[in-house]
């Protein structure tokens, strides 16, 4: 019987250098995709925030509809009327339940507002303590009302009035601010109490739900809360004006003149913002 004879190649494995060779390679497109990745992260969550200004922009323009007035920053009542246009839109950001329930005295204080949080920050979505008087904990804002045009006044019928067409004919729909994104610390995106300058939005005339001054930063780590406008975005930060349309706004207009017109709704005075 003849006899088969199997020759095996002998396989021959990869030297320490090759290993080497191919972890640096490796390492190398994992570092320059990165970035990349971080951009991509950062755009889209840029355009989701971009995307809830605009919502806004149509719940003040449904709420005026409605209402025949623009809702303003509030006061700081037990009466739910009195409360922060943000309560008052709520009806308008397909947050019915939310609304009716808060006016019946049942108030959530285990779910947000969607369209009222940027996803760049992943933030606390709710308070759990410390809410100022009235002292009910609920849903938080990142986007704060421009209280140098629509202040802390009472939202409840036979409040102050404030039309699109008193916009209109002063400065402008296209060139007025309601509402933008208010600056934070860094620190403070996991706070779970409604207080210094982050209270929630069943209150009103407070600074955690309305901005007036003329500063825009970017959220740093340390610099504490205040009443001044920024974001987590490189860009800029984002402010709804009252013809609906959402822009960023640089940072180098932070404290000119031409961002402070822009608040005010009656001041009759010529700028650019790009």
């Amino acid at each position: 019987m003849a006899r088969i004879r199997i020759s095996l190649r002998r396989l021959r494995g990869f030297t320490l250098i090759e290993l080497l060779v191919v972890i640096a390679i490796i390492a190398i497109l994992i570092g320059l995709l990165l970035p990349a990745v971080q951009k991509v992260r950062e755009a889209a969550a840029r355009m989701s925030c971009s995307n809830n200004l605009k919502q806004v922009g149509i719940a003040v323009h449904s709420y005026h509809d409605s209402k025949n007035k623009m809702p303003l920053n509030g006061t700081n009542t037990t009466n739910q009327n009195d409360w922060c246009g943000w309560f008052q839109m709520l009806p308008y950001v397909e947050q019915d339940n939310m609304y009716r329930n808060a006016m019946s005295g049942s108030y959530a204080t285990t779910s947000g507002v969607k369209s009222f949080l940027c996803p760049a920050r992943s933030r606390q979505a709710y308070s759990t303590a410390g809410a100022n008087s009235p002292g009910i904990n609920g849903p938080f804002t990142d986007y704060k009302i421009n209280w140098d045009s629509w202040d802390n006044s009472s939202n409840a019928q036979g409040g102050k009035i404030i039309t699109m067409s008193n916009v209109t004919s002063n400065n402008g729909t296209s060139n007025t601010i309601y509402a933008g994104e208010g600056g934070m610390d860094v620190n403070e995106y996991q706070r779970n109490h409604a207080s210094n300058w982050e209270e929630n939005i069943y209150s009103g005339g407070y600074g955690g739900t309305g901005r007036g001054g003329y500063t825009i930063r970017r959220d740093t780590k340390g610099v504490g809360q205040g009443d001044y406008w920024g974001g987590p975005h490189t860009s800029g930060c984002l402010f709804v004006f009252c013809d609906g349309s959402v822009r960023s706004v640089n940072y180098s207009y932070s404290n000119t003149a031409a961002f402070q017109y822009a608040l005010y709704w009656n001041n009759n005075v010529a700028f650019t913002i790009n």
